[in-house]
């Protein structure tokens, strides 16, 4: 029997250690293949096994940050992972592959980059969910999990062209709605 992830949490704020070694169980190769492309070209594979870990290790110090109101523990946890993997990427410094990403994040539209820069916060998350299902799901998978556009069209069954289409839908879509605060803040 499955161990729902509100006792996961709640065992892991009572800081028992079986309750890490299930959520690393149940989630350690969604955030292993996540850390793997966030640090693909510029680092070993015990680097990424390190990210990993450590990615385990912060949620474990981190568990009373948790906020169930804001997302599922498995949203939090690929949050955790892909900061510690970008703190990771920082580390390494410049290796060959790493211009490639870095020329895409420069080319990025202004919102695409604050979305990146904050997907933590709560405003963003609340804009994230007025996008419908399936944009949601393309948006995170893009800009949070960096799968190619390829991988996330043929998971969808989906063309390259209409994934494409729908992120600048939702880019636009979040532009509009986002409060002027929120764009005053923004470049």
């Amino acid at each position: 029997m499955e161990v729902s992830e509100q006792e996961l949490v709640r065992r892991l704020l009572a800081r028992d250690p079986a309750a890490l070694e299930a959520v690393i169980d149940r989630y350690g190769s969604c955030v292993h293949e996540l850390a793997s492309r966030v640090l693909a070209g510029i680092a070993s594979q015990e680097d990424v096994e390190e990210c990993v870990s450590d990615a385990f290790v912060a949620a474990w110090h981190k568990i009373e940050a948790f906020d169930p109101g804001r997302g599922s523990l498995k949203t939090w946890l690929y949050i955790l992972a892909k900061y510690t993997a970008l703190d990771y990427r920082r580390k390494l410094g410049a290796r060959p592959g790493q211009e490639k990403l870095e020329s895409e994040l420069r080319s990025a539209e202004d919102v695409e980059e604050a979305v990146l820069q904050r997907l933590e916060s709560e405003d963003i998350l609340r804009l994230l969910d007025t996008l419908d299902r399936v944009d949601r799901v393309i948006f995170f998978r893009k800009y949070m999990f960096y799968e190619s556009l390829e991988v996330i069209a043929q998971s969808l069954g989906l063309t390259r062209k209409a994934v494409e289409n729908r992120l600048r839908r939702g880019r636009m879509a979040l532009r509009q709605r986002m409060s002027p605060e929120m764009k005053e803040g923004w470049s």
